[in-house]
């Protein structure tokens, strides 16, 4: 069954490569990621602490897109996670959001 976790990494702009480590994915995982912008709320205790709840994520007019999407882990990088780019197309940093997924099959095949 595959695994998620959301991630609000704050205001970006531009290019940003970004790191995420989670022991759930490995070098050889087939990895998910989904961005969007969000709307942080002025009390992010106001739903219990539960930071989901305290965030409205949304299309705007903002491009934001995610590539270079490269899982890693042993024996290439002793940190097991996955590293990818966001793209802001917009004038100013805004508060950006992700969702990771990991499925855990791996590839039924690879080719060369």
């Amino acid at each position: 069954m595959p695994q998620h976790i959301r991630k609000y990494w704050g205001p970006l702009k531009g290019r940003v490569p970004l790191n995420f480590n989670w022991g759930a994915i490995n070098v050889n995982s087939i990895v998910h990621v989904a961005a969007s912008e969000y709307i942080p709320e002025s009390d992010p205790d106001a739903h219990g602490g539960f930071a989901d709840a305290n965030h409205q994520r949304f299309i705007g007019s903002a491009n934001v897109t995610v590539s270079n999407i490269a899982p890693h882990g042993p024996p290439w990088d002793a940190n097991q996670g996955v590293t990818f780019v966001v793209n802001v197309d917009w004038p100013h940093p805004i508060p950006i959001v992700t969702d990771i997924t990991v499925f855990d099959e791996g590839p039924i095949e690879i080719q060369n």
